[in-house]
């Protein structure tokens, strides 16, 4: 019984390292492995009385990827918090199991890096964001001042722009 178990062991063992040099580690720099299905954007205009505001320019990526590049400008030394959201500009109510149609966070809070404006009144951020815009759902970048709580749920913002979908090519 344990000289079986032995075989069986040396078996896979050998099975395995056949799989691995077959197999080598693949690494995806090319360009050309994901490409660009559409293009994003959006002008996040100051909600009175802020005067903030914000531009958003990303591309939709094959393989489950949005390449964000969001620029705000605002007052010198402020952190600010952005986040896209499911819904336009004219909705500000989260979600939930009675307002269906209300914001939901588009990935996740992480996804999302804090922005602080510099000595020239702007600063921008250009995270890889995973996930897929669907191109039949409304969508809006909305700003805030940042706060300790990472838990936005996307009302009341002092600054929002509904993005716009170009299709790639």
């Amino acid at each position: 019984m344990q000289r079986a178990s032995r075989l069986l062991v040396l078996a896979a063992s050998v099975a395995l390292a056949g799989c691995a040099m077959d197999s080598p580690t693949e690494v995806r720099s090319d360009g050309e492995q994901f490409p660009v299905t559409a293009t994003w954007s959006a002008t996040a205009a100051p909600v009175e009385p802020a005067t903030v505001a914000g531009t958003l320019a990303a591309e939709q990526h094959l393989g489950f990827r949005v390449n964000a590049d969001f620029t705000i400008t605002g007052d010198v030394g402020t952190t600010y918090q952005w986040r896209i959201f499911r819904g336009d500009c004219t909705i500000n109510v989260p979600q939930s199991t009675t307002q269906l149609n209300g914001l939901v966070l588009f990935a996740t809070a992480q996804s999302y890096p804090d922005v602080t404006v510099g000595s020239s009144g702007t600063a921008s951020v250009a995270p890889a964001i995973a996930g897929a815009l669907d191109s039949l759902t409304s969508y809006s970048v909305r700003v805030r001042k940042s706060v300790t709580s990472t838990n936005w749920n996307g009302t009341n913002p002092i600054a929002c722009g509904d993005l716009q979908r170009t299709p790639a090519g």
